[in-house]
């Protein structure tokens, strides 16, 4: 997909490949919001590299994610809790209240000009946008707004008795 541009998609390889230009362009932050992470298959091994490059490539770095559900994460994503713990000084993941969990949206936004926007978690239909900082704008104040109601969810370490 070239730089500037915007495109709907529709099938779940559309939304895969998406996901993967707009990781691919991030250079400063990624906020990501989503039910769970499950469809965004974050934790594969692509993935989970690509997005520890990114956290690699500077203190001014920034992943942060809000969730409504965390069992997934937690359970089935290993190399996502790894980075976690890794670079806990630049990635955080929050969840929503509980009167915030009928959202049924989700979004991956690069660095305030880049995004897939899904818009509703039954289905892959949703467009990516590119370079689109107008555009994203909207949607990044709106990870601010939940951002700003999520609680912290997923920490780096587990403290014990």
């Amino acid at each position: 997909m070239p730089d500037n541009s915007k495109e709907a998609f529709e099938t779940r390889a559309a939304y895969q490949q998406a996901i993967d230009s707009v990781l691919s362009s991030a250079k400063k932050e990624l906020c990501i919001f989503d039910s769970d992470l499950e469809d965004l298959d974050i934790d594969s091994r692509a993935r989970s590299d690509r997005i520890a490059a990114f956290l690699a490539g500077g203190q001014d770095r920034s992943l942060r994610i809000v969730l409504h559900d965390l069992d997934h994460l937690t359970r089935y994503s290993p190399r996502l809790m790894g980075l976690l713990k890794r670079y806990s000084h630049c990635f955080s993941i929050r969840q929503t209240p509980d009167p915030l969990r009928n959202i049924a949206d989700s979004f991956v936004l690069a660095d305030r000009v880049s995004g897939v926007i899904r818009f509703h978690a039954d289905h892959f239909r949703g467009k990516v946008l590119l370079d689109q900082p107008i555009e994203i704008h909207d949607w990044h104040q709106r990870f601010e707004n939940l951002w700003l109601e999520s609680i912290p969810g997923v920490t780096a370490t587990h403290l014990g008795l």
